[in-house]
């Protein structure tokens, strides 16, 4: 056998930056195999991070939401502090279910992180669905309809509500059992109150009819 070079009899010593270049030239060839072209100023941030952008510490969710009268009352919290009151950040309410456009309101706060939410349309509409956005905030969530006996009180029904079912797939409502006239749709997860169950339909109440509504039964599940 020949004679040993002197590289076999020694390992390598990297210093710390020398390292670092290891590190980045490996990631760049692994990147190059995979046809990707990044940026050698974007791989660097990558994998050393930039502190240009720091994570907001404050993530904010929404909590209790509810039908109060004609606004939809909502709690705001704080994610890494559920039960504390909030210092909440400026936030805006949008109705993205309304068909009316409208700009977007600036909610004020109770220090227990409450506040109301009042759209004109969203009251006649089977599920509301409001974004909201801000620092440390963009959501969208559904306020569904009242529940029966609320429903009743708040439209001055004389007629008895006796359940509530779940759309299932998206639905026409239709003026009567002979299915020949659409009065509107309901979607996918809608909840609507009901008047009675027939055989093959439930007859419905829409928030935004006087007359009860007719949905056919194999477009939606009875929650209760």
């Amino acid at each position: 056998m020949g004679r040993k070079g002197s590289w076999m009899r020694r390992p390598w010593k990297l210093s710390s930056r020398a390292g670092g270049r290891v590190v980045l030239y490996a990631a760049l060839l692994i990147l190059g195999g995979c046809g990707a072209l990044v940026h050698p100023i974007t791989l660097v941030k990558g994998l050393m991070g930039s502190g240009a952008n720091p994570p907001n510490p404050d993530v904010y969710h929404v909590g209790t939401h509810q039908w109060v009268g004609d606004s939809i009352y909502v709690r705001i919290y704080r994610t890494s502090e559920p039960a504390a009151n909030p210092s909440l950040p400026t936030i805006n309410a949008e109705c993205r279910s309304c068909n009316l456009t409208q700009p977007a309101k600036p909610l004020a706060f109770n220090p227990e992180g409450f506040t109301d939410i009042y759209f004109p349309e969203a009251r006649q509409e089977i599920s509301a669905r409001i974004h909201l956005h801000g620092s440390g905030i963009d959501t969208t969530f559904i306020q569904t309809q009242r529940p029966p006996h609320e429903a009743m009180e708040y439209f001055h029904l004389s007629r008895p509500l006796v359940g509530r079912v779940l759309v299932a797939e998206f639905a026409p409502l239709y003026f009567d059992t002979t299915q020949d006239s659409v009065v509107t749709t309901a979607d996918i997860g809608d909840e609507l109150n009901i008047y009675r169950e027939l055989p093959h339909f439930f007859v419905v109440q829409h928030p935004n009819f006087r007359k009860p509504l007719y949905l056919f039964k194999g477009n939606a599940v009875r929650l209760y």
